[in-house]
């Protein structure tokens, strides 16, 4: 009888405490604490050629954020376009010159998909096509962009 007794006391106090666990879990995630991008924040990787700064993107699906030039020939940027997970955003009618050291504003609307929600995490792959002013080179650079939808 005592054995019986034992047996059933250590499965309760393990039921209890996996039960513990399980609620904490669930109070994480429904506080969003598990999103990976909340605790690195917005992040910009690769660009060769360029500096990204401030990039933002909200729920509408558009991205915006400054492109600042690194190499010393003036270029003119004529397109950039975006895929992420389910949506894909283009901006190809620009002509932008940009001169090194300068930084402009570049806004990509949302063209197919559906955007996320705001809170959500996004990672885009972005794609820039530019010709250099001096020589008419056209060239493409490649990047990607993560963080936080606004």
């Amino acid at each position: 009888m005592r054995k019986g007794q034992t047996a059933l006391e250590y499965l309760m106090t393990y039921g209890w405490a996996i039960l513990i666990v399980i609620i904490v879990v669930a109070a994480l995630y429904a506080l969003g604490l598990t999103k990976p991008c909340r605790w690195v924040g917005t992040q910009v990787r690769e660009f060769p050629d360029f500096r990204v700064r401030d990039p933002k993107f909200d729920s509408n699906g558009q991205l915006t954020f400054y492109l600042e030039r690194l190499k010393p020939e003036q270029v003119n940027i004529t397109k950039v376009i975006y895929n992420g997970t389910g949506y894909t955003g283009a901006n190809t009618t620009l002509q932008l010159p940009l001169a090194s050291g300068e930084s402009k504003l570049i806004i990509v609307p949302k063209e197919t998909g559906t955007a996320p929600n705001p809170g959500d995490c996004y990672s885009v792959d972005v794609k820039i096509e530019y010709t250099v002013i001096d020589t008419g080179a056209a060239l493409t650079t490649y990047g990607k962009i993560s963080g936080v939808v606004a």
